[in-house]
């Protein structure tokens, strides 16, 4: 259970519809914030089950990329992760391989997107787990990212994670490092301008989630950035074009050229480098009213910072429809319930 909540701390700080009359930009994929992939449970054997509910509002939807989808009323996006241990040996160097699969989405009191909607996406997951010599984790999963509005295609994102539990090295200041690698095999998860130059790409996320205990209250800060290669974002490159044609001057018997100036949507590749950086200040408290021997529940509020650094992520969260916010820095806030089992 430690594992998975680490994870959904980093989901909390982790997480286009533009119509033009030619050549409009387009969000070809959706948008995911993906639950972890840790184990749910402690110390389980084979063949048991155990999972996690937990309902997170938000004033902001923002992808796991960055783009910022949503910013007006209130977001509800619940999350449904089911675990089960494949194999267990604690004495060996591969000391245990879990099953996890699950969904989740979100929905908005504000009724955005093209189509207009307030139920914007459903993701459901899959993966497992490897427990490496004690303290490591790597984790493999597949993403299916689904548009209850058919505002993206569907699309499919494979992800390979490394997360290290410093505990022992560091004790009360391990930073628990991890780093994360996702492909996208099928679609984009960006903001597309010009759909010739969209290909399948990939983002490196690197970070840490510290954590101490002030007396019942866990505090966590999770914060991390991301790395993309050249062309995962694109830049909006609005060319002016002109075609010439002619009339006919009945007065003067003769033809005369009429210049017509239009504008057309080429993209171009952003550049790599850093994509987004955010932090996070998360406090959970338990619920020992709604917990006992087999239910274990908890609250928690955050707040959350991001900075939008690449150019091509600004340019795409322009014309997404969040009140067509070109912001570097955004605050979110969440609250929340967990509920394992």
């Amino acid at each position: 259970m430690k594992g998975l909540l680490t994870v959904l701390a980093l989901v909390l700080v982790s997480r286009a519809f533009l119509r033009a009359e030619d050549n409009p930009p387009r969000l070809a994929t959706p948008f995911a914030e993906e639950a972890s992939w840790a184990p749910v449970m402690g110390g389980p054997q084979p063949g048991s089950l155990s999972g996690l509910i937990n309902f997170n509002f938000t004033n902001r939807y923002v992808t796991n990329h960055g783009l910022q989808i949503e910013n007006q009323g209130l977001g509800a996006q619940p999350l449904l992760l089911l675990s089960t241990p494949l194999y267990v040996d604690h004495t060996a160097w591969l000391s245990n391989v879990t099953f996890t699969a699950g969904g989740w989405s979100t929905w908005h009191s504000h009724e955005g997107g093209t189509p207009a909607a307030h139920w914007r996406e459903l993701d459901l997951f899959g993966g497992l787990t490897f427990t490496l010599a004690r303290d490591w984790k790597l984790t493999a999963f597949y993403t299916h990212y689904l548009s209850p509005n058919s505002a993206f295609h569907n699309a499919w994102e494979m992800a390979l994670a490394l997360s290290y539990d410093d505990s022992r090295l560091l004790g009360p200041f391990a930073l628990h490092p991890f780093v994360e690698f996702r492909s996208q095999s099928e679609g984009n998860t960006t903001v597309v301008f010009n759909p010739a130059l969209a290909r399948s790409s990939y983002v490196f996320k690197l970070g840490i989630n510290p954590s101490c205990q002030i007396g019942p209250v866990k505090v966590e800060l999770p914060a991390f950035f991301t790395l993309v290669p050249d062309g995962f974002y694109q830049r909006s490159n609005l060319e002016t074009r002109h075609i010439t044609y002619y009339g006919y001057d009945y007065t003067h018997f003769r033809y005369y050229p009429i210049d017509y100036a239009y504008q057309v949507q080429t993209g171009r590749p952003a550049g790599g480098g850093i994509g987004y950086f955010t932090a996070a200040l998360k406090a959970t408290v338990p619920v020992p009213c709604l917990s006992n021997s087999h239910v274990t529940t908890s609250v928690y509020g955050a707040v959350q910072y991001y900075r939008m650094v690449n150019a091509g992520l600004l340019d795409g969260n322009q014309v997404l429809g969040a009140a067509s916010a070109r912001e570097s820095d955004l605050a979110q806030f969440h609250l929340g319930i967990n509920v394992s089992f």
